[in-house]
């Protein structure tokens, strides 16, 4: 008969919704927007989805709309909250907090050169979408290695969310972005000494 392979569940948490605007580059060094009303519903229906599961460990990423989320779920479901600055969203260095309009003004050959190479450019300061799809893997290596067997939530951002995601299922990284991660949905991996599995995508 064959084994079944024992695997580790990461259920990988996007934040829930905020005021920010839309069409700009976050900056949380420097503002870090809080949960809305409607984000603050979306988390505890998130939080609700996760009380069907035994959670051994909730780690988020620093900004206070991740925290939010995570601590809400905590409180539904008892556990503490972990912070990892890897779960952060994707820095772009001297373009974080500009509207997009403005970087394309500002910065019309470096926006370009963006659109052009959407993997490999970055802003000066700024991250790769490589750089991002590293960080994160260091981080759910690092989860892996504590939590063997376990149930482990992950509460970050919609770009390191998509970029692991696509990672698991082995599709190019320019693709990414076809991921849809929206607010407060959950996306469960199941990993494994030879293969992970996706479990489910944008639970909502």
């Amino acid at each position: 008969m064959r084994e079944k392979e024992a695997t580790t569940q990461i259920i990988f948490v996007r934040h829930g919704e905020t005021d920010f605007p839309l069409d700009r580059l976050y900056c949380d060094d420097v503002e870090s927007p809080a949960l809305n009303e409607a984000g603050l519903a979306q988390a505890e229906l998130a939080a609700e989805r996760l009380s069907a599961f035994s959670v051994d460990a909730i780690y988020a990423s620093p900004a206070a709309r991740t925290q939010m989320t995570a601590e809400t779920i905590v409180n539904k479901n008892g556990g503490e909250v972990v912070t990892r600055d890897a779960l952060l969203e994707r820095r772009f260095g001297e373009w974080d907090g500009l509207y997009f309009d403005d970087v394309e003004k500002r910065y019309p050959e470096e926006y370009r050169a963006w659109k052009e190479d959407p993997l490999n450019f970055a802003p000066k300061g700024g991250e790769t979408i490589n750089d991002l799809l590293m960080r994160v893997k260091g981080v759910v290596s690092w989860v892996l290695e504590r939590h063997t067997g376990q149930t482990v939530v992950l509460v970050a951002h919609v770009g390191p969310i998509r970029v692991i995601l696509a990672d698991v299922l082995q599709m190019p990284l320019v693709g990414y972005r076809q991921l849809n991660i929206d607010y407060a949905s959950s996306s469960a991996v199941n990993f494994g000494a030879r293969q992970n599995n996706l479990v489910y995508l944008n639970r909502i």
